[in-house]
């Protein structure tokens, strides 16, 4: 009878200690991708209301230029394209105001940029002030 003392055995698989630290390294992970993906799903969704804003406005000046007023223009719809946004318009003869404004209960309520507005004269306005345009 030969027993064959020098022989290797190999060793298939992972160890438990190896597969928890995968799994830790997976959760940190995880844990500072998501909320950056969500900030950024965010940020994107504003130019739902951007886009609205200036497509209201372009309809706002081309009615001026055939009409030499404001007052007679209605808005066709009071929500943007995607529906995460309520405009409003704000009108006279020769000024206006449009503003979009976060559906409430959408994913938008609940980012930082509450409001954007813009005027006859092409000043953009946001809630804060400042990063959202």
């Amino acid at each position: 009878m030969r027993c064959n003392v020098n022989r290797k055995t190999q060793q298939l698989g992972f160890t438990l200690v190896e597969l928890m630290v995968v799994v830790a390294i997976i959760a940190i992970l995880a844990a500072i991708a998501f909320p950056a993906y969500q900030n950024y799903v965010l940020r994107s969704a504003r130019t739902d209301a951007r886009d609205a804003l200036m497509n209201v406005v372009q309809q706002l000046e081309r009615h001026y230029t055939q009409n030499n007023s404001y007052t007679s223009y209605s808005l066709p719809s009071s929500s943007s394209p995607a529906g995460l946004y309520t405009l409003t318009l704000t009108k006279a003869a020769t000024t206006y105001t449009v503003t979009a404004a976060p559906v409430s209960g959408s994913r938008q309520a609940k980012d930082t940029c509450k409001s954007f507005s813009v005027n006859q004269a092409g000043v953009r306005t946001s809630d804060p002030a400042t990063g959202c345009w």
